[in-house]
């Protein structure tokens, strides 16, 4: 059996050889398995020699070829790296035809790195930034997530997460949108006069370049975030990458259904929380106040998708006594009964807003990808043919469905 497309490269070095404070051939190995190529082997050989004509005995001089046999795009892709990092080494790529084996498949999107993907640093902060301005930015909806820079290197990272837990801000950057300027004051209490380097998250100090993207998603599911810095080998950022940069390379295949495409039915969340209409807005605010994005679907009495209520769009409106109630709520940590609750004698139906657009059962992920990204949305529901809400598509499960294709 013989596979198209197929090469192999040689990479010649010498023993003493070295990378900072490991012999090269290590190095260039390292690089291979971060990268994710198919595979590689170091051989030793007994003698040689090269342009210069010295044979060297010495065993510490003894030639080393690395081969590495894999598809010729991603040996297109990676060799740039090992060129750079061996600039003196001769290297060589030759056709091949394998007879057995399994060699490792392309990524999803046609690219399979970081670097094919990442998007320009966004903006940088230090840690003597102020949180206040920190937190201007993500009220701002500019970005995720922001690495810390110290000494031109990243050194750790800030999203909302850190403000909320370790700042003790109890209001999501969204909700903030909806208060009056005296309440923002109080709310915004925990964070003067306090700077980044308090708060700062120095376990998360970003991916490599070369990270394959599946093993890049891995990390980010690890650390619980759903953007990353991108670093080069001196651990300065070149980059950030994150799901948003996974679903435009979604979006920008083929939205067409293909026969074995998976289908949204696989990989939605059916169980998920909704209202319906004529239920009482204090019920509602039980559900609301909990759920991820401050926001829950609105379905009538034949559990028809008809809209979605927002937490936002519930604070523009309370007033009076009921606002006071339920800012007081939203600053505690614990849960709130419902009795303890403003709205037990209204309904949600003016306050529903009409939904972001549905994905059908049976749509391909690649649809969904493009519906996500276009609208830039957590989350979309899930309708039958007759209207009828099924469940939610979530960014998440639809990434990680696309990379294990």
């Amino acid at each position: 059996m013989t596979k198209s497309g197929i090469q192999r490269v040689r990479i010649y070095l010498n023993g003493e050889d070295w990378a900072g404070d490991r012999p090269l051939y290590t190095a260039v190995l390292a690089i291979l398995r971060q990268s994710g190529a198919t595979g590689a082997t170091v051989l030793a050989a007994l003698t040689g020699f090269g342009p210069q004509r010295q044979v060297a005995p010495e065993a510490d001089r003894q030639p080393i070829v690395i081969e590495w046999v894999d598809t010729g795009g991603r040996i297109k892709r990676l060799l740039p790296y090992i060129s750079e990092l061996a600039p003196r080494a001769l290297i060589t790529v030759e056709s091949v035809e394998i007879a057995q084996g399994i060699l490792r498949p392309s990524g999803p999107f046609d690219v399979e790195m970081v670097s094919d993907l990442m998007q320009q640093p966004a903006k940088t902060i230090t840690p003597a930034t102020p949180l206040i301005e920190v937190l201007e930015h993500f009220v701002a909806g500019r970005s995720e997530l922001l690495p810390v820079i110290d000494n031109d290197t990243v050194i750790g990272i800030i999203s909302p997460r850190e403000l909320t837990w370790r700042a003790g801000l109890r209001f999501s950057p969204e909700l903030l949108k909806a208060l009056e300027p005296d309440e923002g004051m109080e709310v915004l209490a925990p964070l003067k006069g306090r700077t980044v380097g308090e708060i700062v998250n120095r376990d998360v100090r970003g991916i490599a370049l070369t990270t394959p993207i599946s093993q890049a998603l891995a990390v980010m599911i690890e650390w619980g975030y759903t953007q990353v810095p991108v670093v080069n080998e001196h651990g300065r950022l070149v980059g950030m990458f994150g799901h948003q940069e996974i679903l435009q390379a979604a979006a920008q295949q083929s939205t067409s259904a293909e026969q074995g495409e998976v289908r949204v039915r696989m990989v939605m969340q059916a169980a998920t929380a909704r209202v319906a209409l004529g239920q009482s807005l204090a019920a509602a605010l039980a559900i609301l106040i909990t759920a991820p994005g401050h926001m829950i679907f609105a379905v009538d009495d034949q559990q028809r998708l008809v809209g979605v209520l927002r937490l936002t769009r519930v604070l523009s409106y309370v007033q009076g006594d009921e606002r006071k109630l339920l800012l007081a709520v939203l600053r505690r940590a614990q849960p709130t009964p419902v009795t303890a609750l403003p709205g037990a004698r209204q309904t949600i139906d003016e306050l529903v807003e009409p939904s972001l657009p549905a994905v059908a059962l049976d749509a391909g992920l690649s649809l969904a990808a493009q519906q996500l990204f276009i609208h830039q949305a957590e989350r979309l529901p899930v309708v039958d043919p007759a209207g009828r809400l099924s469940g939610i598509i979530a960014r998440g499960a639809l990434i990680r469905a696309l990379l294990q294709q």
